[in-house]
């Protein structure tokens, strides 16, 4: 078995996901690495109109091509994919991550890739990498799938990195800061709402893998492990001189995986040399065992969002997802976090395994109280999604609710829409799970509202209108100004208007929340 490259001594490309909100650290750790080994890397990044990207591609000449990252990016994948063979491609395209390691078989037969990395990438992509460019079998590589034409052969579980300490720096220069430093700018423009700041300039900070609980519509394809935080900061602090951040992103699956985690942490940001802001994730019955002193001292040292899912307000649901919680616990742990001055966003499902009415009923009910006491909480509504790898996907095909891969593929891309009931595994009806979903969020919006005060919807709607504008100017307008000459001062001017005038709506907003912007 032998699958080759026309330009053995081609660059090795890497195509990520358009920069949104967030900075693609899986593909920085795949770069870097690469990079450590003294490999020539390129970072491409996925347009609204691919073909460009294609173009860009070819020209290139690479050694090899690889994408990856989620379940919900395959079908564009696949289709830059059929781009690429269109345009008469030479190399092999390797894809990864969740999309890959639980389906491979599939997953490589759909898109049509070449290979695909089972697990972590970082060493197994590496060791492809320079079998390709040595003209040798990759199929003595553990944790590939190489596929030729129907045919997939698996080789068996790869190596993963067991010391995270030992990972390379983060090559920033492969990917452009204007597209992920300034991530409060994006809240700012597309959801208004006292988490994030316009002036926020953060910075990702990678602390560990892997998850030591089991939802069950998740999925982990290797063992938690952590880095050391002393190492994790100094490269943050680093980072902050460097870019002239003011905000830490903690990106982990489960950044507070534990007490002692989160103590390890507070003493390590309680000795930055400057002030900052983070974000943590954790789940409620970890909350639970931190005491009130160290959610003080979180909040000392900056801590300013922390990201968890409710999921469920019915505590018969909460059991069967595997959170480990009751909704009075949940409740509870909001409220400290109230009393603290830490905001939280928090994710509701709807359509788990065996809801009922009366279960949505639960969660509605524990929503109303949670928003109606704090209505700075930011939710967010899912339906239940049974994702290749978790126990619920396992659920549904052994119990023959699917037929196989395919069906789930084209089920789930048969709307186009984020939010597609693939399989309704509840007791009420699709229409009814569906239904619940858009009631879900109709009452969230009224609720806030209703707790916000007439001043304060004013203000969040002069904001959103203000955004629309804005971003009407940016397409119709700002895009065609030269960035030359007289064009580059009233670009300049137009960023110092646009600047003075979302500041300005945000200092309102903190104002009649209550907060100041340090806060």
């Amino acid at each position: 078995m032998n699958i080759s490259s026309h330009n053995p001594n081609g660059p090795v490309v890497l195509v990520s996901r358009r920069i949104q909100y967030s900075f693609p650290l899986s593909y920085a750790y795949l770069a870097g690495y690469l990079l450590h080994q003294n490999e020539r890397v390129q970072v491409l990044f996925r347009q609204r109109d691919n073909s460009a990207l294609v173009r860009q591609i070819m020209e290139l000449n690479p050694l090899l091509v690889g994408f990856g990252s989620l379940y919900p990016e395959l079908q564009e994948i696949r289709n830059i994919i059929n781009l690429l063979n269109e345009a008469g491609r030479r190399f092999p395209i390797v894809i990864g991550g969740q999309m890959v390691s639980p389906i491979p078989e599939f997953s490589l037969l759909v898109t049509g890739a070449d290979f695909g990395v089972l697990g972590e990438g970082e060493i197994i992509l590496y060791q492809l990498v320079s079998a390709l460019r040595n003209g040798d079998d990759p199929s003595d590589i553990k944790g590939l799938a190489i596929r030729q034409g129907n045919d997939v052969h698996l080789t068996g579980s790869g190596p993963f990195i067991r010391d995270l300490s030992q990972l390379p720096p983060v090559p920033y220069h492969l990917f452009p800061e204007n597209e992920w430093l300034e991530i409060g700018r994006w809240y700012t423009m597309n959801c208004p709402q006292p988490h994030w700041r316009f002036t926020d300039r953060a910075i990702n900070v990678h602390g560990g893998r892997g998850c030591p609980f089991q939802c069950n519509f998740c999925y982990h394809h290797s063992p938690p492990r952590y880095r050391p935080v002393d190492l994790m900061l100094s490269e943050a602090e680093e980072s902050l001189k460097r870019f002239q951040g003011n905000m830490l992103y903690f990106s982990d699956d489960l950044v507070l995986g534990s007490p002692r985690r989160a103590k390890e942490l507070v003493t390590g940001l309680a000795n930055l040399r400057q002030s900052i802001s983070y974000s943590v994730s954790t789940r409620f019955d970890i909350l639970k065992r931190l005491d009130d002193d160290l959610l003080g001292q979180m909040k000392e040292t900056g801590c300013r969002i922390m990201g968890l899912g409710i999921e469920s307000g019915s505590d018969r649901i909460l059991k069967i997802i595997g959170k480990n919680t009751t909704s009075e616990d949940i409740l509870q742990g909001l409220n400290r976090l109230k009393q603290v001055g830490i905001l939280p966003t928090v994710s509701m499902m709807v359509g788990q395994v065996d809801e009922t009415m009366d279960d949505i009923n639960e969660s509605l009910k524990l929503m109303r109280q949670s928003v109606r006491e704090n209505p700075n909480i930011q939710y967010s509504f899912t339906i239940m999604t049974p994702f290749p790898g978790s126990p619920v996907y396992r659920h549904i095909m052994t119990n023959g609710l699917l037929k196989d891969d395919k069906e789930f593929y084209d089920k789930y891309f048969s709307r186009g829409s984020t939010w597609n009931l693939v399989v309704n595994l509840s007791q009420l009806s699709d229409n009814e799970v569906l239904a619940v979903h858009a009631k879900m969020e109709s009452v969230y919006r009224q609720e806030q509202a209703n707790s916000m005060g007439r001043a304060l919807r004013n203000l969040t709607s002069i904001r959103k209108t203000v955004s629309r504008l804005d971003k009407l100017v940016e397409n119709r307008v700002i895009h065609r100004i030269p960035r030359k000459g007289i064009g580059a001062r009233i670009l300049s001017l137009y960023s110092w208007v646009r600047n003075l005038v979302y500041s300005g709506l945000e200092d309102i907003d903190l104002m009649l929340r209550g907060f100041s912007r340090n806060t």
